[in-house]
């Protein structure tokens, strides 16, 4: 019912900046491919992304990955046990791709944040790979549906936090990703620790006004304009009245 109330309302011309619906934020208690309809987000995911196609086919659906549990992956060269970040764990989908009744209406969209670690480009890419990368380039779109932290506010003596969104930015559009939403626009979004003082820590692409742009974090994106097939999104009909 939610999805039809967003389809009645918004799938029109006048919202023309509404291209989809992101299927559920972090389904990180799900389980990917078993059959279980309880809990398999394989086929949740193309069952609410059926429905959202049959009230408004212009749209497109982001799917996030789950958690999972612990995985095996080579990283910096090595195997490890690590943990996917909740709406990271796209594993599944190299076996039980989520399948909509129409094409090319289907994104991947992962949640990636910070590591900590003296060899961070690597395990960054790296991690990346193990858990979404490796499906960049297949018949589904992929988009970060989050990525980001602490930037001009980070006080980590490396800058971990910074270089991280830094590397992320890099590893996307060396494997030519279809686009990236950073996290976020808003400036009280907050985070825990800075580097391990509990605490509640913000910052976002705006100042505390919510007008000012946060020059150093809005700079920090512009490897974005990188990726390939960039163009101005039009906002108004492209013709005559």
């Amino acid at each position: 019912k939610s999805f039809d109330l967003l389809a009645n309302g918004l799938c029109s011309d006048t919202y023309w900046n509404v291209i989809g619906i992101d299927l559920k934020n972090e389904p990180h208690l799900a389980t990917w491919g078993d059959g279980i309809p309880a809990t398999d987000w394989a086929l949740g995911a193309a069952k609410l992304g059926n429905h959202m196609l049959s009230v408004c086919p212009q749209w497109v659906g982001f799917v996030e990955g789950i958690n999972g549990g612990p995985q095996t992956g080579i990283i910096d060269g090595k195997s490890w046990v690590y943990y996917n970040w909740w709406g990271g764990g796209l594993q599944g989908a190299a076996t039980k791709a989520v399948e909509f009744n129409v094409p090319h209406k289907l994104v991947y969209s992962p949640h990636y944040y910070t590591l900590s670690d003296d060899r961070l480009r690597t395990r960054v890419a790296d991690s990346m790979y193990a858990m979404f990368g490796f499906l960049a380039g297949n018949d589904a779109a992929m988009v970060m549906g989050e990525f980001g932290g602490l930037y001009t506010n980070d006080k980590h003596p490396l800058l971990t936090t910074r270089r991280t969104t830094d590397f992320v930015v890099e590893s996307l559009v060396k494997a030519k990703y279809a686009g990236a939403y950073m996290w976020s626009l808003n400036p009280e979004s907050a985070y825990q620790f800075n580097p391990i003082t509990p605490g509640s820590y913000t910052e976002g692409l705006l100042l505390d006004d919510w007008l000012t742009p946060n020059k150093p974090f809005l700079k920090g994106m512009e490897g974005l304009n990188m990726l390939p097939n960039l163009r101005l999104f039009p906002c108004f009909l492209d013709k005559k009245p």
